[in-house]
């Protein structure tokens, strides 16, 4: 008899006293599926139809295996699919799965019915292991609906690689038929472990790692206490974190693993910070564009042209910059949306923090570019009316608000070609892909500039300092780029500065700022510090931490280029986002930071926690002291030395206003 197979049996039988029915082992340590499985996959044979070389996985010997002599083995990072075949009528199914690695698996229910969204359901252990390594996952029921026409298959993901055997799915529960919705606000449609998605209500509870009822008041009050003890902006602390644990006083006696985890993702999103956020199978089945596409980009602006009154003057307008060919529903440049379910637009994003996991979130209240960017996507898929003005650039004049019903809007028959929402109206040095820079940084002449005039551009969105990346490298050859030519004025586009490392925008600082006292980092040392308690004390605190760590306490150059005009262009920035264009303003009179809002203010670090590559969640931790000032940063965006507010009526002529006042003013200033 086999060792390792007959040293499976103990831990297996013992994990068999569970009364759930499961795949099971023989005394000699033989794996048999449930005789009540309705669909099995060994992993003997690749499926009919199916080349091994566009699988996308492998199927490998193993000694080890549970089945027959083979086992599906897929790459680190590299996404597989196995159809099951799941009988077709209607019906509420569990599929189970053995694996080894830290493995994502997942049912993928899509329909023919494209005006459902698919079903997801993740697996997770059971607590059944073998001791050759052999971990079971389990998923939560899902229903299969056959009038929609379902396919059914095996989602496989794991960041080291994966090893997958003897997958099986049981009949079990009850079925649910697909019901409808009014949108993301509809309390009373779906069940509470259900959420509303494309005017559906959507099973979730294959979206949420299972919370065994004798665990779930001690998980409560860990998940609680991480929020109270490692949660670290000081201005944030003091005025979010008491509501946001008010939002975890349910927890224990939740009626479901839905309605647990809910209350702890809203929790994290009330603490209102860039850095704070969670993220599961949820993301999959929020983030999926809706069937029915909003194919456009929109930005906050000023609606010159129609002479609609706002209720709150002081903010800006939501204006469409770009709009799709198809999918768009007839929305032009320079239309303006009035409401989402009747409510100002920005509200109804900031409002999902409550009803969304990682719904968008600053630090900083004035910064409202991450309420726009994604507007989109949200309503498409979570909204039940828009309410919008349409502008007609010929005539250069603007209609009457109307509504239109979210549901009413066609699905496209033809692919969608999506449009990029990256906060610029174009692009000003040649090179950039029209899906924006992604990972790189793009630089060189400004396609205004004439070569005597010399102003150099860069466009990038991330400062990711990872090794190997490209984004640190191309900003050095930038800027040996301006010191060699010599460059007369430089304009940075970081319109979508998505954060990364403060390194690497240390080039960018010492061509364009003197040395110049910067910030301190502080970590969170007690759980009842709340940060200085003035200037006094702020100052201190940056002494005792200056030199503490990677963070610089000083930025710039002794043979930085004083007399070269450096406009930096900001709309949504973040992170190491915020930390750049913090450290260049002020620091010479040859910057000018131009943009419409200010930055979001997330001038801290993060820790994180996860669960079985299913839910991870990451907290702010530490704050910011500025050197100058001795002021705790978090919460406080960088605002632009110029403010900008797109017009509508420079929307509607295809002009790029923030981009154009930091030209105007760099060609007014060029260095000899």
């Amino acid at each position: 008899m086999n060792r390792g197979r007959a040293a499976r049996v103990a831990l297996a039988t013992v994990a068999l006293a569970a009364p759930a029915r499961a795949g099971g082992f023989s005394p000699d340590g033989e794996f048999t599926f449930d005789p009540a499985a309705v669909a099995t996959v060994d992993f003997e044979a690749y499926p009919a139809g199916v080349e091994p070389a566009a699988a996308g996985y492998e199927l490998v010997d193993d000694p080890t295996a549970l089945t027959g002599a083979r086992v599906l083995k897929a790459a680190p990072y590299q996404p597989a699919g196995v159809a099951l075949d799941v009988p077709q009528r209607d019906g509420s199914y569990v599929a189970r799965a053995w694996v080894k690695g830290d493995a994502f698996l997942a049912i993928d229910v899509t329909y023919d019915d494209t005006s459902i969204a698919p079903v997801l359901s993740q697996l997770w252990p059971t607590g059944r292991v073998t001791s050759d390594g052999w971990l079971e996952l389990e998923s939560a029921e899902f229903s299969v609906e056959l009038a929609r026409g379902p396919r059914t298959s095996l989602a496989i993901f794991g960041p080291n690689g994966v090893v997958v055997d003897a997958g099986e799915v049981i009949e079990s529960g009850t079925f649910r038929a697909a019901r409808t919705c009014l949108g993301v606000k509809d309390d009373t449609s779906c069940r509470s472990d259900e959420l509303c998605l494309q005017r559906r209500c959507v099973d979730a509870r294959g979206l949420f790692p299972p919370v065994p009822k004798a665990l779930q008041a001690p998980l409560a009050g860990w998940l609680r206490s991480r929020l109270t003890a490692l949660f670290g902006p000081y201005a944030n602390r003091a005025q979010h974190l008491p509501a946001a644990v008010a939002l975890m006083s349910g927890m224990e006696s939740a009626p479901d693993r839905v309605a647990f985890y809910r209350a702890f993702t809203a929790a994290i999103g009330r603490l209102r910070d860039s850095h704070s956020s969670t993220f599961a199978t949820w993301q999959f089945s929020l983030e999926v564009p809706g069937r029915i596409p909003l194919n456009a980009c929109f930005l906050a602006g000023h609606a010159d042209v129609e002479a609609l009154p706002s209720p709150d003057p002081a903010r800006p307008h939501v204006l469409v910059s770009r709009a799709g060919a198809v999918g768009a529903w007839g929305l032009h440049a320079g239309d303006r949306v009035v409401a989402v379910d009747g409510e100002d637009p920005i509200d109804w994003v900031r409002a999902l923090e409550h009803r969304r996991g990682n719904a968008p979130s600053v630090n900083d209240p004035e910064s409202v570019a991450e309420f726009i960017e994604p507007l989109g996507a949200y309503v498409s898929s979570l909204a039940q009316t828009l309410t919008v003005v349409r502008c007609d650039a010929k005539e250069g004049t603007c209609g009457a608000p109307q509504t239109l019903a979210v549901a009413d809007q066609e699905i496209p028959t033809v692919a969608v070609d999506r449009v990029e929402c990256d906060n610029r109206l174009g692009e000003h040095v040649d090179g950039v892909p029209p899906t924006g820079p992604g990972d790189r940084a793009y630089g060189g002449l400004a396609k205004e500039s004439s070569p005597t005039e010399r102003v150099f551009g860069l466009v990038w969105d991330s400062l990711d300092g990872s090794p190997g990346g490209k984004v640190k490298k191309d900003i050095l050859t930038a800027v040996k780029t301006w010191r060699d030519e010599p460059a007369r004025g430089v304009i940075l586009d970081h319109r979508t500065g998505n954060g990364g490392t403060i390194d690497t925008g240390m080039p960018i600082l010492a061509f364009a700022t003197p040395p110049h006292l910067d910030t301190a980092f502080v970590w969170r040392s007690r759980v009842d510090e709340e940060g200085p308690v003035d200037a006094a004390a702020g100052h201190a605190l940056f002494e005792r931490n200056r030199d503490v760590g990677a963070w610089p306490s000083m930025s710039g150059s002794s043979n930085a280029s004083l007399d070269v005009p450096v406009a930096m262009l900001l709309t949504r920035d973040v992170s190491a986002s915020d930390y750049l264009p913090r450290s260049l303003k002020g620091a010479s009179p040859n910057v000018r930071l131009f943009g419409p809002n200010p930055t979001n203010g997330a001038f801290s670090t993060f820790l994180g926690g996860q669960y079985w590559t299913g839910l991870t969640f990451q907290l702010a931790s530490g704050d910011t002291i500025a050197g100058e000032t001795g002021e705790a940063l978090c919460g406080k965006g960088v605002r632009p030395d110029v403010l900008v507010l797109p017009t509508q009526s420079a929307l509607m002529q295809g002009r790029d206003p923030v981009y154009e006042a930091g030209y105007a003013w760099v060609k007014a200033n060029l260095a000899p």
